[in-house]
């Protein structure tokens, strides 16, 4: 079977067979940047697009104070994170996929006293069936916070989708 038509297949499966990849979102952010992913091969062979595909998250937290990272994930990225350190994350998603996620230093009052990073990771195909990635982003709270994306280090595999998504939270 070609990879073109594993890909219709998968694209023509009944979204209700896909988990949930959304998070209920809580929060109404206003997204304030868009980062297309840069592509990136990673050497692994052609996957199916029938089966869950690799998503790797890394939330740096360098606020200064504890962090709390909030998703729908299964598992859900590591939280409570240490100032210096970073919450992580794998999820095995279906495709097309978009996933939510936030990070925030209080999570009682998330838009208000704190520092909060908000991000919408999207998963597509293009016409040509080459996969490709776009994070949204926006920043919450009245404290001063700077959300960021690494590009140096986030990318997705054009070929297999698998990715890896690389923010902070400062």
């Amino acid at each position: 079977m070609t990879r073109n038509v594993k890909r219709l297949l998968a694209l023509a499966l009944p979204l209700s067979l896909a988990p949930m990849g959304a998070l209920s979102e809580p929060l109404s952010p206003s997204w304030t940047e868009t980062f297309v992913l840069p592509s990136r091969l990673t050497g692994a062979d052609t996957a199916s697009l029938l089966m869950p595909i690799q998503q790797d998250y890394y939330v740096g937290n360098f606020t200064g104070l504890i962090i709390s990272t909030f998703s729908s994930f299964a598992p859900p990225i590591s939280s409570p994170t240490a100032n210096g350190n970073f919450a992580m994350g794998r999820v095995a998603a279906w495709i097309p996929v978009t996933q939510q996620y936030y990070s925030t230093t209080n999570p009682a009052d998330p838009t208000g006293n704190a520092k909060t990073c908000f991000w919408q990771f999207a998963v597509l195909f293009d016409n040509n069936g080459v996969c490709t990635g776009t994070l949204n982003q926006a920043a919450l709270g009245n404290q001063g916070v700077q959300c960021g994306v690494d590009t140096a280090n986030s990318y997705i595999d054009p070929v297999t989708c698998q990715s890896q998504i690389v923010t902070y939270i400062q």
